[in-house]
């Protein structure tokens, strides 16, 4: 247990969280409504596209070139019908398919735009609502997902049956990410009645944070049944959630049998990649996975696996190569906050807690919890409280955290450490004792 006590209060990483769960909803959503991605059958010049980009993606690389291939034809035709804003909206779609694949901001970004300029020309009342609501999830802006869902409530004529369960739903997604577990259920529960499904793969999220990861498989497992024809990239998305249940509780063999069984299934995706790293690292092999690391960051550029290498090198001994990491990871932190700061809140927090810079973990652990005050957060607030000698404040959090339904080993194995602080060995020992039994 000390192994995954060290694992879970020290990794460097936060999982890819809201952002990564939205993406997935999105694409599950999109799987489930509709079946084949919508690049299939466009034409060039006249003709069908080249087979390379059609059909159902075999790996990670044709699948982004089938996104990138897509994008280039939805902005040709957006330039010419510039006054359509379901054409803008086509293109702010496109941008989140291939920022599901690519965990690029940049691509965030880009549908952003993609969506400003759709509701420059739609007329009041009309506009991509559902799709900046996605988008504004996705980010972290909740009450910006709100305000767009909101507006869908008052069209004049209603959404149909599934959009009206997609906009149930994310209500649901919001009030989970608010702390709201009871009102996450509820809003499910009301989806599942207007469309049937709607709301398998957030159970299995919801239930994953409040220690049922035994039936949080059971509707990864119900939510892929549902899917028609379903991508490499969905099974696979799915198989990652299957390991990341065994991750979270410290089952490294499980969890990377997982990973490479959707390695397997969607080969070349980093998201994967850098699962099977991490538990390389965690299983005594820092050399592969450093080796794992490199590759992934020279394709990513994402910093969270600039500061899984300068860990890896850090718990190695070599503080020239952690240095080296952790200041590249610095630089490309400061410009994520800058340009999207409430996504980068919660991963950012790893980032300082990794350099032992306690100051800026607080404060990006408040700023975190204020836009998304859910159990994580709440996790994150009191590591980085306890951190700085605020021990009583982390007490306080912590134990809020334990008044609700949240159970996962992080939050046992972060309270046991908060109470040893305080000199409480018995309900140190005792959520240690939770910690192993949320393992099994």
């Amino acid at each position: 247990m000390e192994s995954m006590q060290g694992h879970l209060l020290s990794l460097p990483l936060a999982r890819w969280s809201a952002v990564f769960v939205a993406a997935a909803l999105f694409l599950l959503a999109i799987e489930r409504s509709f079946g084949a991605p919508e690049w299939l059958g466009l034409k060039r010049g006249g003709g069908y596209t080249d087979l390379a980009l059609t059909g159902i993606a075999q790996d990670y690389p044709r699948a982004l070139a089938q996104a990138d291939y897509h994008l280039a034809s939805v902005n040709d035709r957006t330039r010419t019908m510039s006054g359509d804003w379901l054409m803008h909206n086509i293109s702010a779609r496109a941008w989140l398919t291939r920022a599901r694949l690519t965990g690029s901001y940049e691509d965030h970004a880009a549908a952003k735009r993609s969506l400003e300029q759709a509701f420059a020309v739609a007329s009041p009342g009309t506009g991509p609502h559902l799709t900046g609501a996605v988008l504004a999830f996705s980010m972290h802006r909740l009450p910006e997902a709100e305000r767009y869902l909101d507006a869908i409530g008052r069209y004049a004529v209603p959404p149909d049956r599934e959009e009206q369960a997609e906009v149930t739903a994310i209500r649901g997604d919001i009030a989970l990410y608010r702390g709201d577990y009871g009102g996450a259920l509820a809003q499910y529960d009301a989806a599942d009645r207007l469309a049937p499904g709607t709301s398998d793969f957030r159970r299995a999220i919801y239930l994953s944070f409040t220690g049922r990861p035994v039936l949080a498989e059971d509707y990864f497992n119900k939510a892929e049944r549902a899917l028609q024809n379903p991508t490499r990239h969905a099974r696979g998305t799915l198989e990652l959630q299957r390991g990341i249940l065994d991750l979270d509780r410290g089952r490294l063999d499980d969890a990377l049998a997982h990973f490479r069984r959707a390695n397997e299934i969607f080969p070349g995706f980093w998201l994967i990649e850098e699962h099977i790293a991490e538990v390389t690292a965690l299983k005594g092999d820092p050399g592969a996975a450093q080796t794992m690391y490199r590759d992934i960051v020279r394709r990513t550029g994402h910093p969270e696996f600039m500061d899984a290498l300068a860990e890896v090198a850090a718990a190695q001994g070599d503080r020239k190569a952690a240095e080296h990491w952790f200041s590249r990871a610095e630089a490309a932190w400061t410009q994520r906050l800058q340009a999207f700061p409430e996504a980068s809140y919660g991963h950012a927090i790893d980032h300082c807690i990794a350099k032992g810079d306690w100051p800026c973990a607080l404060s990006l652990a408040r700023r975190n919890h204020q836009a998304r005050p859910y159990g994580a957060a709440k996790i994150a607030l009191a590591k980085a409280l306890l951190g700085s000698k605020r021990t009583a404040e982390a007490r306080a959090v912590i134990d809020a955290v334990l008044a609700t339904t949240w159970r996962t080993v992080d939050l046992h194995l972060t309270a046991s450490e908060i109470y040893s602080a305080l000199g409480l060995a018995g309900p140190a020992a005792e959520q240690n004792r939770l910690a192993r039994a949320l393992a099994i």
